[in-house]
């Protein structure tokens, strides 16, 4: 069983990333990304600077050098390129911020179910140490958002965010699809495909490094913050949580919004995505437990 802290008072981010032990993960002078949704243009429920500066200053104040980092969308947008993405960031207010250039990844070997090898964006596969900021909402692909989704499909290049989405093998024009040549989605995929595939990819981005979580339980809109707007909240604002397991701290994430729902408000938004599935695979390949203690501060 993991162990995983809340406070309903944001304010307190700091004592929780201490309490769950992520600022044992800092190492003086070492660069230290902190993997975060900048936010679509247009959207304002995304995750805001001025919530997790405390943890920038935290992380300054134990000797890391920490920047936030994203990789591009494969869609078209402003966030697609590494210039335009790097100016919605500062739009934002976001800095320091680096984010890797369209041709810079790293294949890491995992030797899964559906990839043997995963692309991440060099920046976050070349450091040592990650911390997830997540901004937890809902998704019509894996039901809700987490850490998960943003390691996952977060941190994939956009390489790496086409062969997530696409299921080819069933795929009646594949022989004359030209496709993977122009990196262009097909969204195709299963919801249970492309989630066992979005964990074998956050699998990959955390591979052989320390990492932690933190997950912001705020402005729960019911979409990605990948659209250029967003609906009001479904839930209030509950709080703020922080773990050392990835699986745990997405599965009190869940649990948190639908005990303040009163039912399971992620399947009702979105029947055709089973959100158990992300959570099973995760634990099922040796990302983290789906059991957890929660500890209120």
């Amino acid at each position: 069983m993991s162990t995983v802290h809340f406070s309903k008072d944001v304010a307190k981010v700091t004592d929780l990333f201490s309490a769950a032990g992520l600022d044992k993960l800092i190492k003086p002078g070492e660069e230290i990304p902190l993997k975060i949704h900048f936010g679509e243009p247009g959207n304002t429920a995304y995750l805001k600077p001025a919530r997790v500066r405390p943890i920038v200053e935290l992380i300054a104040k134990l000797g890391g050098k920490p920047f936030f980092t994203d990789c591009n969308t494969l869609y078209n947008g402003l966030r697609h390129l590494t210039k335009t993405h790097l100016e919605v960031a500062r739009e934002h207010g976001f800095s320091p911020v680096i984010i890797p250039a369209e041709e810079d990844q790293t294949a890491i070997p995992v030797s899964l179910k559906h990839f043997k090898t995963v692309h991440i964006g060099g920046t976050i596969a070349r450091a040592k140490t990650l911390i997830a900021l997540t901004h937890f909402k809902g998704h019509e692909v894996s039901g809700f958002g987490g850490v998960l989704k943003n390691l996952g499909m977060g941190c994939g290049s956009r390489l790496g965010k086409l062969r997530m989405h696409q299921d080819c093998k069933n795929c009646p024009e594949v022989k004359t699809c030209r496709k993977n040549q122009t990196l262009e989605a097909c969204w195709i995929g299963s919801p249970e495909l492309v989630q066992e595939k979005i964990v074998e990819y956050a699998y990959g981005a955390v591979k052989d490094k320390k990492a932690g979580y933190v997950t912001f339980i705020t402005d729960v809109s019911p979409a990605c913050d990948c659209y250029p707007k967003n609906d009001p909240p479904i839930v209030p604002d509950i709080g703020v949580l922080a773990s050392l397991d990835p699986v745990a701290i997405d599965q009190a994430a869940v649990d948190l919004v639908n005990k303040a729902a009163g039912r399971d408000i992620f399947r009702e938004i979105y029947p055709e995505a089973d959100w158990d599935i992300q959570l099973n695979y995760a634990e099922e390949i040796g990302l983290g437990s789906r059991k957890y203690e929660l500890v209120l501060k």
